[in-house]
């Protein structure tokens, strides 16, 4: 009786040292498992539609800006241009008179890519054969007396885009006496409904806009 009450006693005062061990704590809490709760990587990386407005960005505008460009004649230089719009100049230094015309292709011939078909390679033919010939870009008073000497006519195509480049260039005997430049033939183009038009010397300067119905340049 007494041994089974010694026995007892000697567990008890064993399973209370335990209990109050710091090590065994220790070893208890680093044995115990930590749970790491699983991340979902797709729910990560999405952004709520209201963080985009907060940021004035609109998540949901995929709109393509349209702001179009050609390569010029100098240097592949790029200026924006405008369906339905095309730039003609006129500059005089001494005796020569220099004409230039360019215009988005889609204003002259419905499409502004390199042909695709054997009927679009005609049209772009049939274009630039239009604006080649001598004194077919424009009609100049006559008292200035202005003769053509060359003309080139040819297409550019960059970025998606593509356009009519002309050049024409006069000398004149008389370009003092040079009051009137018409565009010809802008009635055979109904996509092209204006043209910004400037001529520039070194005594005058004039910036006019041509239309369907008035598509003279005068000068000053």
């Amino acid at each position: 009786m007494a041994a089974r009450r010694f026995i007892g006693v000697s567990l008890f005062l064993a399973l209370a040292l335990v209990a109050c061990d710091p090590a065994s704590e220790r070893q208890g809490k680093e044995m115990a498992p930590t749970e790491t709760p699983e991340t979902d990587p797709q729910a990560a990386e999405e952004v709520p539609e209201d963080a985009y407005e907060e940021a004035g960005i609109d998540a949901a505008n995929d709109e393509e800006d349209h702001t179009d460009f050609e390569a010029g004649t100098s240097g592949g230089r790029l200026e924006a241009h405008e369906h339905g719009k095309a730039v003609f100049s006129a500059a005089v230094d001494g005796e020569t008179l220099t004409l230039t015309f360019e215009a988005p292709l889609m204003s002259m011939v419905g499409f502004e890519h390199e042909a695709e078909t054997p009927e679009q390679t005609e049209a772009l033919n049939a274009l630039k054969e239009a604006f080649r010939a001598p004194g077919s870009l424009v009609e100049i008073n006559r008292s200035a007396d202005c003769v053509p000497q060359m003309t080139s006519s040819g297409t550019h195509f960059s970025g998606g885009h593509g356009a009519l480049e002309v050049e024409h260039v006069y000398t004149c005997d008389n370009p003092g006496e040079l009051a009137r430049i018409d565009f010809l033939n802008m009635g055979n183009y109904p996509g092209l409904a204006s043209i910004d038009a400037v001529f520039v010397s070194d005594t005058q300067q004039a910036v006019r806009e041509l239309t369907q119905s008035n598509a003279a340049l005068e000068i000053p």
